[in-house]
């Protein structure tokens, strides 16, 4: 620990004789270091169908005043349920001023990332990888991310912190298309194809689709095994306002892993 020493020194002059001058007692002042390392932990998107690829983050944050060295960062793959990208990964460090590359090494199977630089006192690494859900994941996968480094000197005591997150599986997906040119009397469909990803079935109630003001609705379908269906208006879907409310009489089941497809069918005007 070092000590910063201070003393002052006042000269006057008696007001009979010459100058004359005197020393102050010496203060000393020890000077403390403290280290403190803090980590969060991200994931984007939040939820997550089967072979979809993540974006992960970890984030080591220096809070203390001394400068940490040999840092690492070792994260689960949440048993399994995650593959990390091969060469996905990449680093940063931000020391208050500009962004640098922060080199690593990373283990062999991507989930141990080893720094040979320093992180000075108030500066931040950033740290982000790609990771693809196998096949193994269930209804949601936790990711844990640990950050370890050493006081001042390699031989330092270490410290460490960890973070969080979960993602979860996105119980139905909807996709809509529509073709990506059309001219007025034009027949086009808009198609919303739903997948359900759990395992278990799901009830579709309603769908609803404020309809372009220069398309007039003529049909709307429902695709389910290969078989395709024309709805009633009145009974399974309402427009009013442009607005198209799909609720048939009876609710539908999707199995567990089923795509269905609702086709709505209009005319272009003008």
């Amino acid at each position: 620990m070092a000590t910063i020493f201070n003393k002052g020194t006042l000269r006057f002059t008696p007001q009979c004789g010459a100058q004359m001058s005197i020393d102050s007692n010496t203060t000393g002042t020890d000077l403390e270091v403290t280290y403190g390392l803090e980590v969060s932990h991200g994931a984007s998107p939040l939820t997550y169908t089967d072979g979809d690829t993540l974006v992960y983050t970890v984030v080591l944050r220096n809070t203390g005043s001394g400068t940490l060295v040999l840092p690492t960062v070792t994260v689960d793959i949440g048993d399994d349920a995650l593959d990390v990208v091969e060469g996905s990964a990449v680093a940063f460090l931000y020391d208050g001023e500009q962004v640098t590359p922060y080199p690593f090494t990373v283990s062999a199977d991507g989930v141990i990332f080893t720094f040979a630089d320093p992180i000075p006192a108030g500066a931040l690494v950033f740290l982000t990888y790609r990771a693809t859900v196998t096949a193994s994941a269930g209804d949601s996968i936790l990711s844990t991310a640990v950050g370890t480094a050493h006081e001042g000197v390699a031989t330092g005591p270490a410290i460490s912190d960890r973070d969080a997150v979960t993602v979860t599986r996105a119980p139905l997906t909807i996709v809509k298309s529509a073709p990506a040119t059309a001219e007025v009397g034009d027949t086009i469909r808009f198609c919303f194809t739903v997948t359900n990803h759990t395992r278990s079935p799901v009830a579709l109630d309603r769908l609803t689709d404020q309809l372009p003001d220069q398309f007039s609705l003529t049909a709307v379908t429902f695709r389910s095994n290969g078989n395709e269906v024309t709805l009633n208006e009145g009974c399974d879907y309402t427009l009013e306002n442009g607005l198209l409310t799909v609720d048939p009489a009876r609710s539908f089941s999707l199995p567990a892993g089923d795509t269905v497809i609702l086709t709505v069918v209009g005319v272009i005007t003008a």
